[in-house]
């Protein structure tokens, strides 16, 4: 025990005598000596650290100059860091949505020694099947009768037949022009519409038929031998409808991913050209212009309108340009018009946040800096208030409501779980044109998709009308109209925008959030430098790195 003593006894001594001869321990922070602040400029701003050459023309100067401050933030390195910057407010990752329907779905099995072809799986549950699922085509070439319908063979397993199957067929791929590949024959048909729905067409698509049947006679109408496009949701239910010319209208699992990260750099090509070329950095969220490449353009021209899930009907307001196909180089600009705005209207954002509140919460988090607290823990559902439909009148849910669901609205006029907007022609406020008098698929698709027809309670007065009026004021009808530009410029009028630009920046640059002092008296002068000049993103961040705080010692 004594020894233990002497020891701590010693170690104290020696951390007193080198904390005096090492000064204060909590000395104020210094500020960086020339080269250590040319390192952090350079990290920040380019992600890289200073060539050697920078190095030696740094030597001496105790300050990093402007001039470097400027080529810095003027570089491709720069760029870079303003997608990362902007990754983290659009959390751009579609990964997780299915843009593609699974039944359009192509992949490649070899079905016998040296022989490959595409086919889709759940295609196959649909026409291939009797009693076992995934059954590809044969490895035959594919053969047809006199009336040109596919001839199909028996597959035995066990004595006994458990489906029926074609052959293949050699196609040329919209993906690799030039080549051929193996098709199974049914995947490979060509028919642009084809009845849904015929008799005979198996258990799994009698069963699905009949559901829709059943939505069907709501409205008096029995989709039964309805000619479906081929292009369309309704496409799976047509025993003749395949993958169309060249395939265009299936996806195989590249082109998917391919799709995808097409989505996601049209947001980043669009803020890459605003930061880079000097305009208001409002236009991220404001500009009309974007631009559309080769995957993108054969996805929103054949393949966007095949799912019954996420709505990609064609967009009058941004017409695909002519010419693309697949593999098309580079990217060339796509015209937008109507209610278009920004990043918040590209078919990246609207897929990753696929309803309207889930849209505008993103924009109020990212660009506003705010966020929804719920105001305690939610009452008794037995209690009245707990039941009201209007989430802005039912208790526990109204504090964070009440503004969340006038802010949603101002994207009710593009598809919840697709990419399109709505138009009024089309789409009209009341369901009367939509859902009277219903003559055709697409017209009693819409019609249950888009409109309220089974109301009740708080609903009731708002029967038939086009879903994102339901429980909307005038007030709040006016933003709907307007759509995500009337709330971008509300915040820009605000200067909510600025305001939490201005923080964003000084966070992301200073690598932490600013004290209470520098809320009171930096800030402010720094939003409304940036609000004063035109919404310059580069002279932001350059007077954030050029305020004193940066050049000191963290």
């Amino acid at each position: 025990m004594k020894w233990s003593r002497l020891v701590l006894a010693l170690s104290l001594v020696a951390q007193a005598a080198l904390a005096q001869s090492a000064g204060p321990v909590c000395e104020v922070a210094r500020p960086l000596d020339g080269q250590r602040l040319l390192r952090r400029l350079s990290l920040d701003l380019r992600h890289v650290v200073p060539s050697r050459v920078e190095q030696e023309a740094q030597r001496g100067h105790e300050d990093v100059s402007e001039a470097t401050i400027d080529a810095m933030l003027s570089s491709d390195g720069f760029r870079k860091v303003v997608r990362a910057y902007h990754a983290d407010l659009l959390w751009p990752n579609l990964d997780a949505v299915e843009i593609d329907p699974n039944y359009f779905d192509l992949i490649e099995t070899e079905i016998a020694p040296g022989v490959k072809v595409w086919w889709s799986p759940v295609r196959s549950l649909y026409y291939r099947t009797i009693t076992k699922v995934f059954v590809p085509c044969s490895a035959q070439p594919a053969s047809y009768d006199t009336s040109g319908y596919l001839v199909t063979a028996p597959l035995i397993e066990g004595g006994m037949p458990v489906a029926r199957q074609e052959g293949w067929v050699e196609v040329e791929p919209y993906w690799a022009p030039g080549t051929r590949v193996k098709v199974c024959g049914y995947d490979a048909q060509t028919a642009a519409q084809a009845p849904i729905c015929p008799t005979g067409g198996g258990a799994y698509v009698t069963q699905t038929c009949n559901q829709f049947r059943g939505y069907a006679q709501a409205v008096g109408f029995d989709p039964t031998g309805q000619p479906a496009a081929c292009d369309s949701a309704f496409g799976l239910l047509a025993p003749g409808c395949g993958c169309g010319p060249n395939l265009r209208f299936c996806s195989t699992d590249a082109t998917a991913k391919a799709v995808r990260a097409s989505m996601l750099e049209q947001q980043l090509r669009l803020i890459d050209r605003i930061v880079t070329t000097g305009r208001p950095y409002t236009d991220v969220l404001l500009a009309k212009d974007v631009e559309v490449n080769g995957p993108l353009a054969h996805y929103l021209t054949f393949q966007s309108t095949t799912s019954f899930d996420i709505f990609g009907e064609k967009d009058v307001t941004a017409p695909v340009p002519a010419g693309l196909s697949y593999t098309s180089p580079g990217w060339v600009p796509q015209p937008r018009a109507g209610r278009h705005s920004g990043v918040l209207t590209t078919a990246g954002y609207l897929l990753k946040f696929q309803s309207n509140r889930a849209r505008a919460h993103r924009f109020y988090s990212a660009f506003e800096c705010s966020q929804f607290v719920p105001n305690g823990p939610l009452p008794s559902p037995s209690e009245p208030c707990s039941k009201r439909e209007d989430l802005t009148q039912r208790c526990g849910c109204n504090a964070c409501h009440v503004k969340l669901e006038p802010m949603a609205a101002h994207w009710g006029r593009f598809a919840e779980y697709g990419h399109t907007p709505l138009d009024e022609a089309r789409y009209p406020k009341t369901y009367g044109t939509v859902c009277a008098g219903i003559t055709n698929l697409d017209q009693l698709f819409r019609c249950f998709r888009f409109y309220q027809l089974e109301a009740v309670g708080d609903e009731l007065p708002f029967k038939g009308l086009l879903k994102p009026y339901v429980f909307r004021t005038p007030e709040e009808e006016a933003g709907l109209e307007a759509g995500p530009t009337h709330l971008v410029q509300e915040s820009i009028d605000s200067g909510r925008f600025a305001q939490c630009t201005t923080r964003r920046v000084w966070t992301r640059f200073m690598h932490r959030e600013p004290t209470a002092a520098e809320e009171l008296e930096v800030l402010p002068g720094l939003a409304q430098d940036f609000e004063a000049n035109g919404f310059d993103f580069k002279r932001l961040v350059k007077a954030v790195v050029m305020n004193p705080a940066y050049r000191r010692m963290p």
